[in-house]
């Protein structure tokens, strides 16, 4: 009968311990990871450039709030709008990213525009630029500068996530 009640305690320890591990496994899946991060290269004298990218969510809903880099005075969250055949950029104060859900910021829609270049944007340079979420926080990205025609391949083997 001991040898019995000893075990228990044991078996129910060890039961804690798995679950503590599965609870850990969890969460350190990030919830916010960001992909294929580029920019196309800029001409010279240009004043400004654009960034984009995917967010997938993994977890509940989040917004982007922001973003920086030291690639430009400011970097600002934009949406293209088409009205009447006139294509505007709009500011935009925050991006819902819904649960579960990807968006993608690309060429004639939403973006990261870098308003006030220090430099030109080369390709095969790279900028770091980081993403500021409501709830994920701050997400380091490291963005590939490209041909002005398009992003290639290798601009979509980079993945950053949220700590």
């Amino acid at each position: 009968m001991i040898a019995r009640s000893r075990r228990r305690p044991a078996l129910a320890l060890a039961g804690l311990a798995a679950v503590a591990v599965v609870a850990f496994a969890v969460a350190a899946e990030p919830a916010i990871r960001v992909l294929d991060a580029w920019a196309r290269a800029t001409p010279p004298g240009a004043e400004n450039g654009a960034v984009y990218l995917k967010i997938v969510n993994h977890g509940g809903a989040d917004r982007l709030i922001g973003a920086r880099t030291k690639a430009a005075r400011n970097a600002e969250l934009h949406a293209s709008v088409t009205s009447d055949g006139v294509v505007e950029m709009r500011h935009l104060d925050a991006l819902p990213i819904a649960s579960s859900a990807t968006v993608e910021l690309a060429p004639g829609g939403t973006h990261v525009m870098l308003v006030g270049l220090g430099a030109q944007l080369e390709p095969g340079e790279h900028l770091e630029l980081t993403l500021i979420f409501a709830i994920a926080g701050e997400i380091a990205v490291d963005v590939a500068v490209v041909d002005p025609r398009g992003p290639p391949a290798a601009a979509h083997e980079h993945e950053h996530h949220a700590p």
